[in-house]
């Protein structure tokens, strides 16, 4: 048999069609739950890109990784946290059992430079060049970004990640293969190819503009820890052009999975799609992934079909190492009985605490009041049964009825019900263990490459 382990980056359990949106916004991953099942109720570990995928292939959660937070601030300080994982690493333990393991990322998270290659025979990580074009400082380059989103004639790297993944597939041996793509597509700033934007190009346009204005981390930030002022348009080109880039990433599995048809191994394909967190969009007065582990954000589709579908039966994306190597028939794997009995998510925030100059400036310079810099130090736990949820945010406890306020804005008291069950998840030793946060390591690449990744990180809004 094989896996195919496709995150759809950023893509929100609401936003695919097992899980609530209309009929034609995501008919491949309708198909695919149709042909398995589409899990519900499973949550991330974290609200961000990095901890989320340390935990779906290594089976632990952020602190006990100590990758709730970039080592050194950079995308290629996991490096030797991860390679320090390689025993409990699913790659790495499926190649040990014979399997090939092959990873296409077009996420600077996710990139060879940051150890993600460990376990892996071959990584290839896509550069879409957009970078290259778009986003730069200057009045011209600013003028140069709105007029090829206007234009739209790249994508963030899914056309070619398909072509890679593809020929992959053309040349499978027969031999049991474990296939790992991420894709950014739904990332902002929300820009499809013109063929499956739903703006014309005034639109897309207008689009660009405003991820520049809105979505930086800065932006972010601000509008997340004190006033939101987002502009209702704004928000609803944002939400359109999200929802168009889920339909093209839709669009690109169908094509994989007639790949894998016509290569005689969809059958005996385990096929996940799933994500790795989700998006805010004003709901609750936040924006983007940043600063909250609400549901909006923790709660992420699972969509399954082939061998072992019908057992899925995950609550976290941290069951996903055991999950597979269940069905591939891997018993002596490490990931058994290791994790609370419902989904916990962690959040840390970034810097070294309350003295730390680089916190302390960018609180000033985004013009946050005493409480907004209060929050801006507080680290986050929370504990769902799907029906409730108990968030520890610093040392308070706040509980919310999940069904009667679902974008969590009217705490309840927790001495005032029985929440003796989340309490106990949350002192589970797999939860309350913490990793000493890693040092920054020295970049194993020239100095030339780590500037290309550093302007990506820019342009996604995490420097």
């Amino acid at each position: 048999m094989n896996v195919l382990l496709v995150v759809f980056d950023t893509a929100r359990a609401d936003a695919l069609e097992p899980y609530g949106a209309a009929a034609g916004a995501s008919p491949a991953v309708a198909d695919v739950a149709r042909r398995g099942r589409a899990v519900e109720g499973v949550h991330s570990t974290a609200c961000w890109t990095l901890p989320s995928h340390a935990s779906m292939l290594s089976g632990a959660l952020p602190r006990a990784l100590g990758l709730t937070q970039a080592p050194g601030g950079t995308a290629y300080g996991s490096r030797p946290v991860i390679e320090g994982l390689r025993d409990r690493w699913l790659p790495e333990v499926l190649r040990r059992h014979g399997w090939r393991t092959q990873a296409v990322s077009c996420n600077v998270w996710i990139s060879a430079l940051g150890g993600w290659d460990t376990g892996f025979d071959d990584f290839t990580t896509i550069d879409s060049g957009r970078e290259a074009r778009l986003g730069r400082p200057g009045r011209r380059e600013r003028l140069a970004w709105v007029v090829e989103s206007a234009r739209a004639r790249s994508d963030d790297g899914a056309a070619e990640a398909g072509r890679v993944l593809r020929e992959q597939i053309a040349a499978w041996s027969g031999q049991p293969t474990f296939w790992f793509v991420n894709l950014i597509e739904c990332h902002s700033p929300y820009l499809p190819p013109h063929h499956h934007s739903a703006l014309g190009p005034i639109g897309r346009a207008r689009t660009a503009a405003e991820a520049r204005r809105h979505l930086t981390l800065e932006a972010v930030s601000r509008v997340c820890l004190s006033a939101f002022d987002v502009p209702g348009d704004a928000l609803e080109r944002m939400k359109t052009q999200y929802a168009a880039s889920v339909c093209y990433l839709d669009d690109w599995l169908a094509g994989v999975l007639e790949a894998l048809d016509a290569r005689g191994a969809l059958d005996e394909t385990l096929v996940i799609v799933t994500s790795d967190h989700g998006e805010n969009f004003g709901e609750g007065g936040l924006l983007a992934h940043a600063w909250s582990l609400d549901e909006r954000l923790c709660r992420v589709p699972f969509a399954c079909c082939g061998p072992g579908a019908d057992g899925a039966a995950l609550r976290s994306l941290a069951e996903v190492p055991a999950f597979v190597s269940d069905v591939a028939g891997v018993r002596d794997h490490p990931w058994r009985n290791g994790l609370p009995p419902v989904p916990v998510a962690q959040f840390d925030p970034p810097g070294d605490g309350p003295d730390d100059p680089r916190i302390i400036a960018a609180a000033e310079r985004w013009g946050l009041g005493e409480a907004a810099r209060a929050r801006m130090f507080e680290p986050l736990t929370s504990a769902t049964d799907g029906g409730r949820k108990l968030v520890v945010r610093g040392s308070r406890e706040e509980l919310y009825d999940l069904a009667a306020d679902p974008l969590e804005e009217r705490p309840l008291e927790p001495r005032e019900h029985d929440v003796a069950a989340l309490r106990e998840a949350l002192a589970h030793p797999a939860v309350t263990a913490l990793a000493a946060r890693p040092a920054a390591a020295p970049a194993a690449a020239d100095p030339d490459e780590v500037a290309r990744l550093e302007e990506q990180m820019k342009l996604l809004g995490y420097m």
